[in-house]
């Protein structure tokens, strides 16, 4: 039986759910969630669970072409909203041998960052490892930022039983 990846949203028209869901269901099986907007200040918001590892395998698995459709309604959703907001969480269930979840959340209010961000996001997978050679004691998730100045991603917080450690000139602190 397939692992279940979840989707959640709220904002969003139907043929953008379609493409999404369905882009979902080749390769997993699919919990869907309509929310309530919890934000005022976007007015759209989807986040993908996926129910596999951060890494190349995963982008294998899921094949270029489901991956390229993602990201493409996504960006889509983001042109039609303009300034009006979006945000959105990809999340991944670990990376390489780790079970620690990947969060990457794209809350830029500008059309060209927000692209370069999702962009970015493939890409990823040789320094993922690196930047989190050492990741605090029973991490849950870690959450990345992306930097608009310098268009890269980094770690930014990593949540451990109700401890939020923060990435900080390389290395993980308590604030």
């Amino acid at each position: 039986m397939p692992e279940t990846a979840s989707f959640q949203h709220y904002g969003i028209s139907p043929w953008e759910i379609e493409v999404i869901f369905d882009t979902l269901r080749r390769s997993f099986e699919v919990e869907e969630r309509q929310l309530q907007p919890d934000d005022p200040q976007y007015v759209s918001m989807i986040e993908i669970g996926f129910p596999a590892a951060y890494g190349e395998p995963f982008f294998q698995a899921f094949t270029m072409d489901s991956w390229f459709k993602i990201k493409g309604v996504i960006k889509d959703v983001k042109r039609r909203r303009g300034k009006k907001g979006v945000k959105t969480f990809i999340r991944f269930a670990g990376f390489g041998n780790e079970s620690v979840d990947l969060v990457f959340p794209l809350l830029s209010k500008g059309d060209r960052q927000f692209e370069m961000g999702i962009e970015k996001i493939e890409y990823m997978v040789d320094i993922v490892p690196v930047q989190l050679k050492t990741i605090p004691p029973r991490a849950e998730e870690i959450w990345y930022s992306y930097d608009e100045a310098s268009f890269r991603w980094s770690p930014a917080v990593a949540k451990s039983n109700c401890v939020n450690y923060f990435f900080k000139n390389g290395e993980w602190k308590m604030k």
